[in-house]
């Protein structure tokens, strides 16, 4: 018997005005009702287009969707709903000052009769905190009803995200990069969680670009590649290494670059000693007394969960949060962190490289072009006599644009680049000028491709070699295994583990740190 088909979707097409890029170009898919099937590809390969098609977000210029083998014009997001189809973003949209029970039934609350005139009814928060009791058991969820959302783990806000679509009677459920943040433990959970969704009936669709995951978790895989489908295939049938070949069109080892063994120490090029700031998000805890160093050579990589601290150790050694205490030492200087505008001028002269790890905000000024983005860290390069030199910025454009693989033009809007792209554009920008003696990295693979982080990895593992002091901030795991010489992991603001990465460390291990069951 064949497998019923819930998602059928031929020719589609999009196209991107006024740049001309083509997102999707005669696009396939086929997903099985009641399985769990992966879209993996490069970035700006068009697997999220692609979904953001389904889901009613973006309108096709050509193709047809069939869902449960009816044809269908998705029209917006509502539709989709209609019909059945629900996406759960990579950056959760959750109302922070609601309870979990008012995010998960928001807009379907229960309300009991009111006898005050002109009011149609009052929510009736028993039968709501009952709802979600009965749904969350339902799907395998411990979740307390009456909890602030903002004050929700990544892991938690995740499942009240997930509970929310299935709240509204959806069949089809696609998740964007659902494990970007979440730990090894965390992701586990998450995917027993998936599987037992999927065999109550539900449909599930998930983007990703670990392929690893893939193989854990999906019944079937479609790999997409510029636009276009290269095929969908069963995991039973293949392998992490030929799934790695097919989204690269490439023989590529789908592991991590290994690390370097550690060089020979050189001197403390930063030193922080008793930095402590408080949290500015709701829920969050900010950083106490931490105190490291990063020598010339080495890459001190430093690892958290979301709340834990990560977020307000970046703000402070990105300018952008006043610290209640604390002080550094930079290239043998003393400076008080606190005269934030003193610091700033560290990062505005080039001595300190930043990478932001929120690459729409803080990277790019996304109305501008390509070209102008990637002047902005050191435009005096490109201005002699205060006229710009315009052929000497373009071709520098051009020759970033074609060693970090970025499919742009000089003169296109940044707007129109996708994420993973604009996070390429962010880094090369970074890599193409003369390397600082200090380089903070923030997530600098997240969300990248297979080839873009093997690039990132080489470039950085080159910097340390030239005698560059490096410093990454990541919720990937896998990441700070694969490149730091020392190993910082944040619970609740507070270093509770700073060790050498000697090989004892694994993921499970950090795991364990990240969660609070383990201490130095």
């Amino acid at each position: 018997m064949q497998p019923m088909i819930a998602v059928r979707m031929r020719g589609i097409s999009k196209r991107y005005f006024p740049s001309g890029i083509r997102a999707n170009d005669e696009a396939t898919l086929e997903v099985e009702r009641g399985s769990i099937h992966a879209i993996v590809g490069e970035n700006g390969a068009g697997k999220t287009t692609l979904m953001k098609i389904l889901a009613g977000l973006e309108l096709p210029d050509a193709g047809t969707i069939e869902i449960e083998g009816k044809p269908v014009h998705i029209q917006s997001p509502a539709h989709a709903r209609e019909l059945g189809i629900g996406m759960v973003h990579q950056h959760f949209l959750m109302f922070d000052d609601l309870t979990t029970a008012e995010n998960i039934f928001f807009g379907l609350e229960p309300l009991r009769v009111s006898k005050i005139p002109g009011v149609l009814g009052i929510l009736d928060r028993q039968s709501l905190v009952e709802q979600t009791r009965r749904i969350a058991a339902d799907y395998g969820f411990v979740l307390d009803p009456m909890a602030q959302a903002g004050d929700l783990s990544i892991s938690a806000r995740q499942q009240v995200e997930i509970l929310r679509q299935l709240a509204r009677n959806l069949h089809i459920l696609i998740l964007d990069e659902p494990t970007s943040v979440l730990t090894e433990q965390e992701t586990t959970a998450l995917f027993e969680k998936l599987a037992e969704i999927r065999r109550m009936g539900h449909t599930i669709i998930i983007v990703t670009h670990k392929i690893d995951e893939v193989m854990r978790i999906a019944d079937r895989v479609t790999v997409m590649r510029q636009g276009k489908t290269v095929g969908t295939y069963d995991i039973a049938a293949t392998t992490a290494n030929e799934l790695a070949c097919l989204i690269m069109g490439t023989n590529v080892c789908e592991e991590i670059s290994p690390r370097t063994e550690p060089a020979a120490q050189g001197p403390v090029v930063f030193q922080i000693e008793g930095l402590s700031a408080r949290g500015h998000h709701h829920g969050e805890t900010g950083v106490t007394d931490l105190h490291f160093a990063v020598h010339a050579g080495e890459v001190l990589g430093v690892c958290a969960l979301s709340g834990n601290g990560l977020a307000e150790l970046e703000d402070a050694l990105g300018g952008f949060l006043v610290p209640s205490k604390g002080f550094c030492i930079f290239d043998g200087s003393r400076l008080d962190i606190r005269r934030i505008h003193e610091y700033r001028q560290l990062l505005k002269k080039g001595a300190i490289g930043y990478l932001p790890s929120d690459r729409m905000r803080r990277s790019m000024a996304l109305s501008l072009t390509v070209r102008d983005n990637f002047m902005a860290v050191s435009r005096t390069r490109y201005f002699q006599r205060g006229w710009l030199e315009s052929t000497l910025a373009t071709r520098q454009t051009q020759d970033a644009l074609h060693s970090f693989d970025i499919s742009a033009q000089p003169e296109q809007k940044t707007v129109e680049l996708s994420g993973g792209n604009i996070q390429k554009l962010a880094i090369a920008r970074l890599f193409s000028i003369q390397l600082p003696k200090l380089l903070i990295l923030c997530e600098p693979t997240w969300g990248l491709d297979i080839k873009s982080t093997e690039n990132v990895h080489r470039r950085i593992l080159d910097a340390k070699a030239a005698g560059s002091a490096i410093l990454i901030l990541s919720s990937d795991v896998d990441e700070i295994l694969a490149l730091a010489d020392s190993i910082m992991v944040l619970y609740r603001g507070r270093a509770v583990l700073l060790a050498s990465n000697s090989g004892e460390l694994n993921r499970e291990r950090i795991g364990e740190y990240l969660l609070g069951a383990r201490s130095e």
